[in-house]
């Protein structure tokens, strides 16, 4: 969410033209290096020695996408008890603590159990809850709140997060380079011996993050309308942090299962970049990472969406300014035409220069902004090619989506000219470039592209493909995906409207 309204935001701001942009990536490829451990866990390298620092990350092939209808929400409570330490970390007596801690599971099993009756005994569970309350007074004694934090913190990491995905979960943070084997222990044992402490907090602190981002946030709520909307039979229907009802019937448990089942050595891959040399990563992945058991890559979701075959609307009435999204049903990152989409961007949106940029928001001050993305919710799967305005000036959504059909129904009759197809290339090539420039922008692309497209070289394909798209590629892939048959609408409309 933060970053989809970020990058509406930015759109206010100008985009510097990067004219004749070219690069040969073959000396960043040439930086690469990679090595699997016998458990299947593959390590990729970016040297760097300009800085003693090294940057870390560590990406789950698991998402949202991944997840079952009873457990929408689990990737993203997983996320989050990843912090919560290990039997070593986090604890002042574990064997204490694990004592109370098998109760509390055991006493919210009977509450489950009991809500999930036709007829449940509201007084027991009522009994229950309070026994399960009394045992996390005991449980928080033995904790030691945030250790891992701490202690990483003492050493000097910094940027210490991680995030959720429909597509995957990664977690990362930079240390100084001397402190890799305290890393290498740390990341391993989290992964390896995670103890799911303080469950019931975290949960409480989900539920409020739900609450703040979807729904007492118009957008969020029609954000998630519209992928509900969308998906009839693919998991991208349901969003990250998953419903209520389901975050209040997730148990320990479940959590354990999903870790077993997912955070595996060949379901894994971790990324390095900065004053670390192979053989010193080599040296402490083997010492520490060769515990994580073996298991097997995912397999990819099964469920593909049945084709649209009208357009699906759905509008929200909120005490807020008006939103219109406009998703089209587009397929996923590994597809040759998802960089046609990305292109396509530019054309409409991206940039004082972009069509829908000038006109709406430039020439006839109708919108505050204008957005366009490609691979919502997620783009390791056929996803949503979303395009995003906010009226301004006294204008309507009514109004957005004229302009908005106006501009697609030009892309398909007249072909766009040679000088703005090469503009747009131009811009999205200085994207491209900004990106793979950066180590750890460079790294987390290899990441991407390993777990979503199942190789970290497919990063470097993007410019040389680039350069080959036409115009007519661009008016074929509009006639094609921009249809009113392959689109959902999703409106936010002032609620004192209603009632006029």
């Amino acid at each position: 969410m933060k970053k989809l309204i970020g990058a509406v935001l930015c759109t206010l701001f100008p985009v510097i033209l990067f004219a004749g942009a070219s690069a040969d990536f073959s000396h960043l490829k040439g930086r690469v290096s990679e090595f699997t451990l016998k458990n299947g866990l593959k390590f990729i390298l970016l040297e760097d020695h300009s800085v003693p620092v090294a940057s870390f990350f560590t990406y789950v092939n698991v998402g949202a996408s991944d997840e079952s209808e009873t457990i929408h929400g689990i990737s993203h409570v997983m996320e989050h008890l990843a912090f919560k330490g290990t039997s070593e970390v986090g604890t002042t007596d574990y064997k204490g603590e694990k004592k109370v801690l098998d109760r509390m599971e055991s006493v919210h099993q009977q509450i489950l159990g009991e809500r999930d009756k036709l007829f449940p005994d509201q007084k027991r569970v009522e009994t229950l809850q309070k026994e399960l309350q009394d045992l996390e007074a005991q449980a928080a004694k033995f904790v030691v709140p945030n250790e891992l934090d701490t202690v990483l913190k003492r050493n000097g990491a910094v940027g210490l997060n991680a995030g959720t995905s429909q597509d995957y979960t990664m977690y990362f943070y930079s240390l100084p380079s001397n402190k890799l084997e305290l890393w290498a222990s740390l990341e391993a044992a989290r992964f390896v011996d995670p103890v799911f402490r303080e469950f019931y907090k975290e949960i409480e602190v989900i539920k409020e993050e739900r609450r703040m981002r979807t729904e007492n946030s118009p957008i969020g709520k029609l954000l998630e309308e519209v992928e509900s909307v969308s998906f009839k039979d693919h998991p991208y229907k349901s969003s990250v942090v998953g419903p209520m009802s389901n975050l209040n019937h997730i148990s320990v448990a479940d959590v354990r299962a999903y870790h077993r089942r997912n955070y595996t050595a060949r379901n894994m891959v971790i990324g390095v970049t900065g004053d670390v040399t192979k053989e010193q990563l080599q040296r402490v992945a083997e010492k520490y990472f060769s515990g994580i058991r073996e298991g097997m890559r995912n397999n990819p979701v099964v469920a593909t969406e049945t084709p649209q075959t009208g357009t699906k609307e759905v509008t929200l009435f909120e005490e807020s300014q008006p939103w219109l999204i406009m998703g089209y049903h587009c397929p996923a990152s590994s597809h040759r035409d998802y960089l046609k989409f990305e292109l396509l961007n530019y054309i409409l949106t991206n940039g004082r220069s972009s069509r829908l940029y000038k006109k709406l928001v430039i020439d006839e001050k109708s919108a505050l902004a204008v957005a366009s993305f490609v691979g919502y919710p997620g783009s390791k799967y056929p996803g949503l090619y979303l395009v995003l305005t906010i009226p301004g000036g006294g204008k309507t959504n009514a109004d957005m989506e004229k302009v908005i059909f106006e501009e697609i129904e030009k892309l398909v009759k007249e072909p766009v000219s040679a000088e703005e197809l090469l503009s747009a290339k131009n811009r999205l090539k200085q994207e491209k470039i900004n990106t793979l420039s950066n180590n750890s922008g460079l790294l987390m692309e290899l990441l991407s592209s390993e777990v979503l497209q199942g190789s970290w070289s497919k990063t470097f394909d993007t410019l040389e493909e680039l350069e080959k798209i036409t115009s007519e590629d661009i008016q074929t892939l509009v006639k094609g995906y921009l249809v009113k048959g392959n689109l959902t609408i999703g409106r936010i409309e002032k609620k004192e409207e209603v009632t006029k």
